[in-house]
């Protein structure tokens, strides 16, 4: 099932998950967050309510909700379902019925998996998928981009996609954002192509606060050999190395690589523990 726990929320009120819903998300706009819980703690809660609210207002919609009642709905779930490990998806809809607005506010654990230990050293698979989000500043529900990613991956039996246009460049995965490391340095897609992703916000930010070399730039498939190591970085996959794009494979021991991702497990720890006293 799409929502799991024994509670989910729907426009403030509790109701039970074997009574989940989520049919009428079939019609108007959807867009929403999938927050990782550690601990009982939603990671970089603010972050992802910053990228909500954006794709909100460049979608031209309007949330009501403050930062505190999505903390306080967040936390109450928590609570609820006494679970203190997963993903908690929230998602506001935006629809018109008979010439009417009407919104509707969803927030409920869901299925979630979590990369193993030796996906996180081996490495994972993954394919290249022609496919263009429209807006990839907005995370919307149910995309054009997304359908044909999922079946990529299931055809090509894939652990994910890597999306390029029709001009050849890489922009991101189906499911996460992109890196790749050249001698010492890390390169990524330009802000502007890809969803800004929270752990890459966070990657980002360490690297300029450890002074680790990064690039954002455009990348062509043909660049592609050039590099050295590859991985994935995501809510549920956090920095997750890349074993092989179809053909081309990748160290996954990288010492950048595992600097990185010591550097991002550290900041998780410190962001639990700052919210756990």
């Amino acid at each position: 099932m799409e929502c799991s726990g024994n509670f989910y929320l729907h426009n403030f009120k509790f109701i039970k998950s074997d009574h989940f819903d989520d049919s009428f998300l079939k019609n108007g706009i959807s867009i929403y967050e999938v927050i990782r819980i550690e601990n009982g703690v939603p990671l970089f809660l603010e972050n992802h309510l910053n990228r909500l609210y954006k794709s909100s207002e460049i979608s031209n919609f309007s949330i009501n909700e403050s930062y505190c009642d999505f903390e306080t709905l967040t936390g109450e779930l928590i609570t609820k379902n006494n679970i203190l490990r997963g993903k908690i998806k929230i998602i506001v809809q935006f629809n018109t019925v008979n010439g009417d607005k009407e919104k509707n506010l969803l927030i409920y654990f869901t299925p979630h998996y979590f990369p193993t230990s030796e996906e996180c050293k081996k490495g994972v698979k993954t394919g290249f998928c022609k496919a263009i989000r429209l807006n990839p500043q907005v995370k919307i529900l149910n995309s054009e981009a997304r359908i044909r990613a999922n079946d990529t991956i299931a055809e090509k039996k894939l652990f994910e996609v890597i999306l390029q246009d029709n001009d050849g460049f890489i922009t991101e995965g189906s499911r996460s954002n992109v890196f790749f490391i050249k001698d010492d340095e890390l390169i990524t897609p330009p802000e502007s192509d890809v969803l800004q992703g929270i752990t890459r916000l966070n990657i980002i930010r360490l690297c300029k606060s450890e002074n680790i070399k990064l690039k954002e730039k455009k990348i062509h498939i043909s660049e592609i050999s050039e590099m050295d190591s590859a991985f994935l970085s995501g809510t549920s996959l956090k920095i997750l190395p890349v074993n092989n794009i179809d053909s081309f494979e990748f160290y996954t021991q990288n010492q950048v690589l595992q600097k990185i991702s010591g550097l991002y497990n550290k900041s998780i720890e410190d962001y639990i523990n700052e919210r756990s006293t």
